[in-house]
């Protein structure tokens, strides 16, 4: 909370300074006094803070006081801050003077933004605000709050720790890490005397209890000839901390704090011997107190190791660990057999109902051995199975609690955090459990609330990073390493554990609205709303909300909200249906993050340069914007990040005239480089740009100076770099720019050290230069792109690059070789792991070398996943083992004959990991194995589990054994021989479509389907001549999922179709000669739930179904004429679409009995005149139904239909053409206060009377200005006799009005804005008055 005053002081301080004096004179005076009354009440209140925060947990008064200390603040950084952007706004107006403003005389009568009330309203929120606090303070002097220093905060209660650890406390799992640990502190050698060794990990992982088993491990006490246990704490006193080593090694007593006497006493118990000392919760992050310690401990023998417990990461580098342990959380297994040591008592039979709620209570501890411990000694003491369903579904869950033992080990992590820290760790809260943060927006968020700390002279952005970094290595935040880094900024997300201490400190703050069924408890004053996924959520009152978030797709939402949300710094509007902003968003001058991301927005207003505080504004994936960016935008000096697609071509040409206007942008999606001075390189120069940046039209840069004037180096915040020499990096396959200085500009465009990503397009050059291959230069490069570099005949030395994962060549014709180097290491490509290669039509080899000499050499030894098509001259894959290879995919590549080419004994050991394989166009392929005699070997490929084998008509050889295999999709291929399925014992998928009729046969043979019986489920057979589906169901007892399409033979439904007692899915399509007639009636599979049937040209019957039946699908069906006669047994059927039967002229009987009918689409039915009956009584019940290109059927659902009042319930319909999505109507709604004023003149004859002649002189006034077309500066004093009947004496610009809003100002404005101005007057008596 101290962040929050230093915010505020910063403000105070920002508004006396000369410039700010400059604008605010004429509204400063009277309200200085007040602003340093405030300054000096924040002060005497900020050294306490800190105390007050941290007793919070025990005391419940002190947390009550700090809830009303937290909120006076906040509103006084909101008066502030109000003070601050009048200001802006008035300079704005300034740089507007020229251009034409709508409403100005509405904006000088209304009471939000006239200037005199602007001065009142700040000078009655002062006295309140100061009243507010000093009461505060009054009540602060009983709790005897004490300043609290950096380095002594509170200690809190935390017990001691020891050395021993008993058998019950071991936690499992650990095994490993004991193992691990030992052998750091036994065997690896460190080149040091004495060596620190960690364990980081947050609170709760038991790095104490893993420490203890360590410690109390037989190995080790045998290798050391001493050991001890100290447990630090928060509190690092170095003589405390020394006389704790000496009691322990010795068990004398040392309470003095003389230093002298101390390091002789620590000298002489630590001897020259082989010591380990345990040094547990550790928190200290100042080197000086570190050194000034391990000095003293320097005098331990040779192989003396310092074992640390810490949750900081800082903390290890700070004590100079060489390896540090990074402690995960328990698994799945040890989770749960840990909870059931202390919920269950030994030996007793476990309840089965207790034993499956006990699982998901593990299971929302998330592996955290601290809360398993503590849940389950909790349900130890509970037998009863609704005891333990309601401790499952409690609330507590889901919000904060106090009242245990995990919140006051995870309390200290909040409590040691610096204030800045506390804020932004907060304010996380404000999203719910399990949510993703991605970094950048994190940080926006943070910047927009005046969280990250400026003045350092580093960009906020920069310092925001720092912070997440923190967080992170505090544990407050954890990496989502589920996303990949090469492709995404740093994921992270918060443990539940966590996220309740940061909503116990928010608890008052924020409101987070998730859709349930209980109401959701609102906090009486919330500053931040995120209604995620609740869209019928009502906001409340608006007038302190600082972040609102809708994070709803496509939710309705009104829109006239915006106009209460006066003091609203984050906006998130991003996946609504919004397609106008409301003219009331101007209004919005403390708005400093946008996002109207995925909307339907069509157009942002001119008025949009009013932000003027604004830093961010997203516009990705709005499709139907017309005009991206308004003309207004280069007023908006306070942008810094604009965020879209950089395919927007116009727009983003006329963006650079503005880049030197734009004095603080630092994410611009990309620069186009043109021939003119205002467009051309030179101009990014004083531009930082943050994040991703991208270069176009580089063959306008006419050499190598000019590129030197990007200064491109030194802009350190760039991760991701693209360049190109064409324009958004596209053009005909033809198009080359011919520069004959290409390769010097490259070389002076030489990227910081610090680049990430590197996209090189149409690049003409021959050569790249060397920067592109320096290993020291480029240590964090992780992906790299080559596009259209067409005269380029070598690569750089991509090979020795010691971080690239990701590497992209495509539609480089003049290389030959991946690798040209013939001094390169070894072991090249160390960390790569994606290769893709496309269009590549002269690569021969991997090599530039002898194939004796590249068989060799280790390539690719970290590849998981290698994607190569349309490279015709590529005869081999990398010879040699590749060991990590997960995902091979080659697609027309007409030189391989063969998938492995090793003639060595390593043949068949490739690809030991290798689990995808897709061979597509293949035109060559023979076989897999150069050595015939190998290629039924199973160990070919030992871990596939899927295959597809598409086109490769010379494929003659048979498969190999693969008893691994999952899924096999065949077409097209095997034309020359016969294969055999009795190997694929584990498949579950198969598709085979256009291969050879003995290959389709072999699902006929019983024997050859024996493997497959029991774990084949998904069937697709496709223009197959001859297929009996009876045997093959007969055969594939399991199967669930049955597609056919084009089978020539199938001619009626088969009548043993009832047998198929497995099957829920059947599909069936494309089959010209299937009429449905059957010699008796044939009822479907007993279990079937969808039914599919499309472009059967003879149909005319349906298969009775059973009542499983969900979903019901038929279409493009020309001759069938009615469903059935009757299916109201039918009773799970939910869908029913019909479509494209042109014959079809009615439905069926007894549909009333389709209960569970929900959704139903008919379309190009245009027989079909009307619904019978049955189905009529069910139309109210639906909840989506469309009908199209069914004249009659449209006729009747529409206005004055039979069947138009039928159908008002339904949700979601669509009757011809015209959707039943209802569109957002923005409303303008009149405040409650003008509509009392509005009431209040229209009963007083005087008080209109004096408004109408007051609006009739004021448009007099503008009228002559116009005349003159002059700017005329008039005395307040004169114009107040008219209007305000004040004797202050302010000087006012009034600027003329077009004349068609004089209506619309005499009428609207004048007689409900300025009414509620007289209102506000009236109702505030004499405290109102000048």
């Amino acid at each position: 909370m101290a962040g929050l005053f230093s915010n505020a002081l910063e403000m105070i301080k920002e508004l006396s300074m000369p410039h700010a004096v400059k604008y605010l004179e004429p509204i400063w005076s009277g309200v200085d006094e007040q602003l340093q009354k405030l300054q000096e009440s924040l002060l005497l209140i900020q050294p306490l803070v800190e105390d007050a925060e941290a007793r919070q947990l025990t005391d419940k008064a002190v947390r009550c006081w700090l809830v009303w200390l937290k909120d006076a603040v906040y509103d006084a950084e909101d008066i502030l801050d109000e003070a601050k952007t009048h200001e802006l706004v008035i300079q704005r107006k300034a740089q507007l003077s020229g251009r034409p403003r709508i409403s100005k005389v509405r904006e000088f009568f209304s009471r939000d933004h006239n200037p005199f009330l602007f001065k009142l309203q700040l000078g009655r929120k002062l006295r309140n605000i100061n009243e507010r606090i000093n009461d505060l303070i009054e009540k602060m002097d009983k709790f005897k709050l004490r300043v609290v220093e950096n380095n002594s905060k509170p200690l809190g209660n935390r017990p001691q720790t020891y050395s021993y650890v008993h058998e019950s406390r071991v936690i499992l799992d650990r095994d490993e890490d004991k193992e691990k640990l030992v052998q750091m502190l036994i065997s690896d050698y460190f080149g040091e005397k004495v060596t620190v060794v960690s364990i980081v990990g947050m609170g709760g992982l038991g790095k104490t209890t893993l420490a203890q088993l360590v410690y109390a491990d037989e190995r080790v006490k045998n290798h050391f000839e001493q050991c001890m246990w100290v447990c630090v704490s928060d509190d690092f006193d170095v003589p405390k901390l020394a006389g704790k080593i000496i009691h322990t090694a010795s068990g004398k007593i040392c309470d003095h704090t003389n230093m002298e006497v101390l390091q002789k006493d620590l000298r002489d118990v630590l001897g020259q011997k082989k010591n380990l000392l345990v040094l547990d919760d550790v928190w200290n992050e100042d080197f000086q107190k570190w050194d000034d310690l391990r000095n003293m401990l320097l005098d331990g023998g040779e192989g003396s190791r310092i074992l640390v417990t810490t949750r900081n990461e800082k903390c290890s580098r700070v004590m100079g660990a060489q390896k540090p342990y990074i402690l995960s959380g328990l698994s799945e297994k040890s989770s749960w057999d840990l909870f059931q040591q202390k919920a269950f008592v030994d030996d007793a039979e476990k309840a089965p109902g207790l034993v499956e709620i006990g699982k998901k209570i593990v299971m929302k501890c998330q592996g955290l051995p601290l809360a398993i411990q503590v849940m389950g000694s909790i349900m130890r003491c509970k037998s009863d199975e609704s005891e333990w369903q309601a401790v499952l579904e409690n609330e507590t869950w889901k919000s904060q609690h106090t009242e245990n033992k995990i919140m006051p080990e995870l309390w200290l992590s909040y409590v040691d955090l610096s204030s800045h820290l506390k804020r932004c760790f907060a304010f996380c809260a404000i999203f719910p459990k399990g949510f993703l943060f991605l970094e950048q927006d994190l940080i926006q968020f943070w910047m927009a609330h005046g969280l990250i700390p400026s003045g350092k002279g580093t960009d906020m952005e920069v310092e925001g990073r720092e912070t997440y970094t923190e967080l992170i290595k505090r544990s407050l935040l954890t990496n989502d390493y589920l996303v990949p880094e090469w492709e995404y900024e740093r994921v992270c997300k918060m443990h539940d554990l966590i996220h309740d201490v940061a909503h116990y400190v928010m608890e008052n703050e924020c409101f987070t609205s998730l859709k349930s069924c209980a109401a959701p408890k609102i906090p009486i004053k919330p500053r931040h709303w995120n209604l995620h996924t609740d869209e019928n959520c009502e906001i409340g009152d608006c007038s302190t909300i600082h972040t609102l978030l809708y994070y709803s797709y496509y939710c309705k939402r009104d829109l006239s909200v915006l106009s209460k949300l006066k003091l609203v710094r984050v906006l998130d509007l991003s996946f609504t249906s919004t397609k106008e902003l409301p003219a009331s968003i101007e209004h919005l001058h403390h708005l400093r993050y946008l996002d109207l991301s995925y909307t339907h927005i069509r157009k942002l207003p001119e008025s949009i340069c009013m932000l003027v505080n604004l830093q961010t504004l997203k516009l990705y994936r709005c499709h139907k914007l017309s005009e991206l960016l308004p003309k207004s935008i280069t007023y908006m000096n306070s942008l810094r990040h604009l965020l879209f697609e950089g395919n927007r071509r116009p727009e983003l040409e006329a963006l650079n005239a503005c880049l030197s206007q734009l004095q603080n942008l630092k994410t611009l999606p990309r620069y186009t480089v043109e021939d003119d001075a205002e467009n051309n390189i030179g101009q990014i120069k004083s531009l930082n740009p943050f994040g991703e940046f991208d270069l176009y039209n580089l063959q306008k840069v006419k050499n190598a100076d000019d590129a030197r004037k990007a200064n491109l180096g030194n802009k350190q915040l760039i991760h991701t770099l693209k360049l190109s020499w064409g324009k958004f990096g596209w053009g005909d396959d033809d198009e080359c720019f011919l520069m004959e200085n290409a390769e010097e500009v490259l070389e002076a465009l030489k990227p910081p050290s610090g680049l990430k990503e590197l996209t090189v397009s149409y690049y003409p050059g021959k050569q790249f230069p060397m920067w592109m291959g320096e290993k020291q230069q480029f240590q964090y490069l992780h992906r790299i792109e080559l596009f259209k570099c067409k005269a380029c005949e070598q690569l750089p030395s991509l090979e020795i690059l010691p971080c690239l994962k990701f590497l992209k060549i495509s539609r480089m014709h003049g290389i030959k070789h991946i690798i040209s180097n013939r001094g390169s290491a070894q072991h090249s490509f160390p960390a790569l792991k994606f290769l893709e290669l496309k269009y590549m039509e002269n690569l021969e080899a991997w090599w530039c070398v002898e194939e004796d000499r590249e068989a060799n050499l280790s390539l690719f030894p970290c590849l998981t996943s290698m994607d190569i098509e349309r490279c015709p001259k590529l005869t081999t894959l990398p010879l040699g083992i590749l060991p990590c290879l997960e995902n091979l995919k080659m697609y027309e590549m007409d030189g391989i004959k063969h998938i492995v080419n090793n003639r060595r004994d390593d043949a068949q050991q490739s690809f030991p990991q290798l689990k995808k394989l897709s061979l597509k166009s293949m035109r060559n392929l023979e076989g897999w194995c150069v050595e015939e005699d190998r290629e039924a070997n199973p160990s070919l490929f030992p871990c596939l589990l899927s295959m597809k084998i598409i086109e490769c008509p010379k494929l003659t050889t048979t498969m190999p054994p693969i008893p691994t295999l999952q899924e096999l999709n065949m077409k097209n291929s095997f034309c020359e021989t016969q294969i055999s399925l009795k190997h694929l014992e584990s498949l579950g998928r198969l598709t085979i479509s256009s291969c050879t009729k003995e290959l389709v046969l072999l699902l006929e043979d019983e024997e050859e389907t024996r493997a497959m019986k029991s774990s084949l489920e998904y069937l697709s057979i496709g223009n197959c001549s001859q297929l009996s589906l009876t045997l093959v169901l007969q055969n594939l007892t399991s199967l669930r999922d049955l597609h056919v399409n084009s089978i020539e033979n199938l001619v009626s439904w088969p009548d043993e179709m009832q047998g198929w007692k497995s099957l829920n899915y059947l599909t069936i399509s494309s089959c010209k000669n299937l009429t449905g007639a059957s010699s008796q009636g044939v009822c479907g599979p007993p279990l079937l739930e969808l039914l599919h049937v499309s472009d059967c040209d003879a149909l005319r019957k349906l298969p009775m179904c059973p009542k499983s039946l969900q979903t019901l699908s038929i279409n493009n069906c020309p001759v069938m004429e009615s469903l059935w006669p009757e299916m109201g047994h039918l009773t799970s059927l939910s869908t029913l679409e019909v479509g494209n039967c042109p014959k079809l002229v009615s439905l069926s009987h007894g549909m009333q009995a389709l209960s569970s009918l929900q959704d139903l689409s008919i379309t190009s039915c245009p027989a079909l005149k009307s619904f019978p009956r049955g189905l009529r009584q069910l139309l109210p019940t639906l909840e989506e139904l469309t009908i199209k290109e069914c004249p009659e059927l449209e006729r009747l659902c529409k206005p004055g239909g039979d069947y138009y009042n039928l159908l008002s319930t339904i949700s979601k319909k669509q009757i011809g053409e015209e959707s039943g999505v209802e569109s957002i109507q923005v409303r303008h709604e009149i405040s409650t206060s003008a509509k009392q004023a509005l009431k209040c003149i229209t009963t007083n004859r005087f008080l209109l009377s004096a408004i109408l002649i007051c609006a009739i002189a004021a448009c007099f006034i503008n009228f002559l200005f116009n005349q003159l077309d002059s700017q005329i500066h008039l005395c307040h004093k004169c114009v107040h006799k008219i209007l305000w009947c004040t004797p202050d004496v302010v000087p006012v610009r009034i600027t003329s009005v077009n004349q068609s809003d004089y209506s619309s100002v005499l009428i609207t404005i004048l007689l409900l804005q300025w009414v509620e101005i007289v209102f506000v007057f009236i109702s505030h008596g004499t405290e109102a008055s000048v």
